[in-house]
């Protein structure tokens, strides 16, 4: 009761990791959410060569903010839609090559993206650490054009139809920049999201 002296309550002591049951992501404190992963965090990195800290990782499916599906494999974007599970893509890249990675996302199917099939979601760090999500709608995995804006390059998402929209940094976060015909898209210098990934994670592991 109020007043009372609880001993032991608190150690200075190293006190060891342990297996802990399925965390809520909110309720994790500072400490946990730099040292373990998350269940969600596992299953969104588990094919991805991030070389991203768990703490990172950890605000990434934070913002995400997706549930995991009944069996664990797969997110939902909630309990009303646990008939209609998803996987997560994740392309690590570095577009400003500021040493800091960039994280494009390409998920969902026709229930959480309509005729698109998939949504795309881009995740940036800002210089205090904390990060941003950007884009976050139907569209195809972007492509990554040779044009851009104070450091960071335009982005193109595809998607249904023959008018695409194409994206640019404005300094705190892409906007619709213009639209581009199918015919003038063919005469775009661009690389794939994912083949820039390929070519960052290959790079990564040369440097080892």
């Amino acid at each position: 009761g109020a007043g009372k002296t609880v001993r032991g309550a608190y150690s200075n002591a190293h006190a060891e990791v342990k297996d802990f049951p399925v965390p809520v992501i909110t309720t994790k404190s500072k400490k946990e959410l730099a040292t373990m992963l998350n269940e969600e965090t596992k299953v969104l990195f588990q094919n991805a060569r991030s070389r991203l800290s768990i703490k990172d990782k950890n605000a990434i499916a934070k913002l995400l903010a997706f549930p995991l599906s009944k069996d664990k494999k797969q997110f939902i974007l909630g309990a009303d839609a646990a008939d209609y599970p998803f996987d997560v893509q994740v392309y690590p890249t570095d577009m400003n090559k500021d040493g800091v990675e960039e994280v494009f996302m390409t998920f969902g199917n026709s229930y959480t993206s309509g005729l698109a099939g998939s949504s795309v979601v881009l995740f940036i760090r800002d210089s205090y650490g904390d990060w941003h999500k950007e884009l976050g709608f139907p569209g195809v995995t972007p492509d990554v054009l040779a044009t851009g804006n104070a450091g960071y390059p335009d982005l193109l998402i595809g998607g249904p139809g023959n008018n695409f929209p194409v994206w640019r940094w404005n300094g705190k976060e892409y906007v619709l920049y213009r639209n581009v015909s199918d015919a003038d898209y063919r005469k775009l210098r661009s690389i794939n999201a994912e083949n820039l990934s390929k070519a960052y994670v290959a790079r990564a592991v040369v440097k080892k």
